[in-house]
């Protein structure tokens, strides 16, 4: 099967973990032609270490049906929503062979393209300058200032598979990407979070194969942890001024003062990170800054992925690459060894840290497995046991 003119749909997408819900959503990209999966690394966009490992993930993505699975570095997976966003939609338009974009919403029926362009409405800016000005975060304010204009915004942005979707949009908008979108009902049965908290009592949730992956990976020691990284903080803050933890990227507006006032009477990572969570910060927030804190990443200027990383495949997906790679406008590797420039070199750096971060919140550590593992081939018919 030769694949020019062949539609080939992009899915963004963490599978933490697969689910049949996400089963569900490749499945009806396959029907008409191949799907891409952008996953994103080993920390999620709620900076949080994923379940198991990208390399588990991969697998199942691939075992569900997608021919290609390429990563979504750390720096954007563990972004808020328009970084994240940013991030995946652009590594996807400049493969240059991807023709749509699926996703699924909460509420693909509400009216939200109205929302696409609200920024440049003038009663939402000042809506939102009185928000910002009265201590409220961005979102916040963001989703109360467009609730003026748009009735139900607030609790459409409340959702965030709608953020997301809403985030992919208007990239490509912005971005005049020349991609479709193909917008889905989320289905509500099957959520990762509630099968993250107690995996064996919903098991019903997981098609077989990410059964057994689970099953393999808990297995060996690698289901993650993130209180593992509690000691890891205490330390830092223990020796780092205020000063100093204000040139990591993202803290900013204070947050810094909130870190080093609770850290000392908290019992643990979550005790710490409720004690800090307000108005102006949400959990999710202060995740992702505290893995930025553990990496010491500094202040960046934003940028595109300057590589687009496989990291599992399967007869299609190789076709794939072999026929359209060569015409793409970013290029493809299979080791971060071949990253090249600065900005490679950053990126690289960068996922080899938080990857071996992540594997501070296993009981099993290989702080090599960045370096050994290289894309496999999967086939979604051969037993997880060969």
């Amino acid at each position: 099967m030769r694949t020019e003119n062949f539609p080939i749909t992009g899915i963004i997408a963490e599978f933490n973990p697969l689910h049949k819900g996400h089963e569900f959503l490749i499945a009806n990209q396959k029907i008409h032609g191949a799907c891409v999966v952008v996953l994103s690394s080993n920390f999620t966009q709620r900076g949080e270490p994923s379940f198991i490992d990208k390399f588990f993930r991969a697998e199942t993505a691939v075992r569900a049906g997608a021919d290609l699975v390429i990563e979504l570095p750390f720096i954007f997976a563990c972004s808020a929503a328009q970084d994240f966003s940013r991030g995946a939609v652009n590594l996807i338009a400049r493969t240059k062979f991807i023709n749509q974009i699926a996703f699924s919403m909460e509420n693909p029926e509400f009216n939200f393209e109205s929302l696409v362009n609200i920024e440049e409405n003038e009663n939402y800016k000042i809506f939102l300058r009185k928000e910002l000005s009265q201590g409220a975060s961005f979102s916040k304010a963001h989703s109360t200032a467009a609730e003026k204009i748009l009735p139900g915004s607030r609790d459409f942005l409340s959702k965030p598979n709608n953020l997301l979707g809403l985030s992919y949009i208007s990239e490509i908008k912005k971005n005049n990407f020349n991609l479709e979108t193909k917008i889905f009902k989320r289905e509500e049965n099957f959520k990762s979070k509630i099968i993250r908290e107690n995996f064996q009592k919903n098991f019903f949730m997981l098609p077989d194969y990410s059964q057994k992956i689970l099953l393999k990976a808990q297995k060996a020691g690698r289901i993650s942890n993130q209180e593992k990284f509690w000691a890891l903080l205490q330390n830092i803050f223990l020796r780092t001024s205020g000063e100093e933890l204000k040139k990591i990227h993202g803290i900013d507006e204070g947050i810094e003062n909130l870190f080093l006032k609770h850290w000392k009477t908290s019992e643990n990572l979550e005790d710490f990170i409720g004690r800090c969570v307000c108005a102006r910060y949400t959990r999710a927030h202060i995740r992702r800054r505290l893995i930025y804190i553990l990496l010491n990443l500094k202040r960046f200027e934003p940028c595109a992925a300057p590589y687009a990383r496989v990291l599992a495949f399967n007869e299609t997906g190789r076709k794939i690459l072999r026929e359209h790679a060569k015409n793409s406008e970013i290029k493809f590797i299979t080791r971060l060894k071949d990253a090249e420039g600065e900005t490679g070199k950053f990126f690289s750096d960068f996922e080899i840290k938080a990857s071996q971060l992540y594997e501070l919140s296993l009981d099993a550590q290989d702080m090599n497995r960045e370096f050994k593992k290289r894309p496999e081939s999967y086939d979604s018919e051969r037993d997880i046991t060969e």
